[in-house]
């Protein structure tokens, strides 16, 4: 979760008083939370709405902060292994080969970097050129990008301007386009790459819904040594307004969904004192709690398959669209954030389950290792 700069104790703890939780009691409550050993904050006791009176005290105990993803990755995937996903090209190349549905990579500016199939594009003047040539829409996005940033959904180029079309965004130049590409860095000094390629459609039933994008469903999986992949939880990424992803802070709602036959339990919006929950879609007005999300054994099916590529990474999180021809994999990630599954849910992620598979994996994997730096 990011931390608000402009986050306000005391309005917070005002509010909270307002909804029937006394100043001691919430007092009470951050001591409880900040102790547990989860890295919860004070900020995030009212983020994830910990102040409603009839959340019983045992669930308050079982959230956990967004910044332990961190910790429960280190304590249970190989180190050795985070590449496989961080790095597009390489988790695409391994699950393409493993025949799972992924988007069509059309082209990789990079000044060396290859992937089968799609040109490489080693300079600024290459891509501008390519881009002129190129067959829209298409989405572009950093090679190790995270949160959606550096990506852009390009809808057209006009010929007479020589610019493109970004949806949520300004028009801009071939040639600048092409040279942000060359000169993102996301946070590091190296270029590891920006990828091309094809725009999903999403499953008919998703555009009912909510209308154009694809809202990726985040799904949770924990690796059993002996019994293999499982998974744990799910999200759905609502997206709203057209945006051109499907991430939370863009103004997206989410939703928790059974993990087991993909029927809508609950949807939010907003998070802290802003959060709602509601029942519909605020632009097609359709219903989506109780909605049940399309080709959901199959989705299960392909992510149980690929799960089983990575035995090392024992805690996985994957972005599955759900779209016309099928579940696609949008991203396979190490670890997994917990904000969405707790905020949609309103419950906390420390299940017994999950805890016990922390206490195993991590000492599977401090048993598994051969040396010590």
């Amino acid at each position: 979760m990011a931390k608000s700069e402009d986050f306000d104790f005391m309005a917070a703890l005002t509010y909270a008083k307002s909804r029937g939780r006394s100043f001691f009691e919430q007092l009470v409550d951050i001591f409880r939370v900040v102790r547990s050993g989860l890295k919860m904050s004070p900020e995030e006791y009212y983020y994830y709405g910990l102040f409603e009176p009839e959340m019983p005290d045992e669930e308050r105990q079982r959230f956990i902060s967004d910044d332990f993803w961190i910790i429960a990755a280190m304590k249970t995937c190989d180190r050795e292994w985070w590449a496989i996903n961080h790095d597009k090209l390489l988790s695409q190349m391994v699950l393409q080969c493993n025949g799972a549905p992924v988007p069509t990579i059309r082209a990789v500016a990079h000044p060396y970097r290859k992937f089968p199939g799609a040109p490489t594009l080693t300079t600024i003047e290459h891509t501008a050129t390519w881009l002129r040539q190129a067959s829209y829409p298409m989405f572009s996005k950093p090679v190790t990008g995270v949160q959606s940033k550096g990506q852009s959904l390009l809808e057209s180029f006009d010929v007479e301007t020589d610019t493109l079309t970004r949806r949520k965004d300004e028009a801009i130049s071939v040639n600048d386009f092409a040279r942000q590409v060359w000169e993102y860095r996301g946070g590091t000094s190296s270029n590891d790459g920006h990828v091309f390629q094809e725009v999903l459609e999403a499953h008919p039933e998703i555009l009912r819904l909510c209308g154009p994008g694809i809202g990726a469903v985040r799904v949770i999986v924990v690796l059993d040594e002996q019994k293999g992949p499982k998974i744990l939880w799910t999200t759905w990424k609502v997206m709203v307004g057209g945006n051109i992803a499907d991430n939370f802070w863009r103004g997206n709602m989410c939703a928790h969904v059974d993990p087991e036959t993909g029927e809508v339990l609950r949807v939010i919006r907003g998070a802290g004192l802003d959060l709602e929950v509601v029942t519909k879609h605020p632009d097609t007005r359709e219903m989506l709690l109780g909605a049940m999300l399309p080709d959901w054994q199959r989705m299960r099916e392909v992510v149980l398959d690929c799960a089983s590529l990575m035995p090392k990474v024992r805690f996985q999180g994957w972005d599955i669209g759900l779209c016309k021809q099928g579940p696609v994999i949008v991203e396979s990630n190490t670890g997994s954030g917990f904000a969405l599954p707790q905020l949609s849910s309103g419950k906390g992620f420390m299940s017994d389950e999950f805890r016990q598979f922390l206490v195993d994996a991590e000492k599977s994997l401090k048993e598994g290792a051969e040396f010590e730096l």
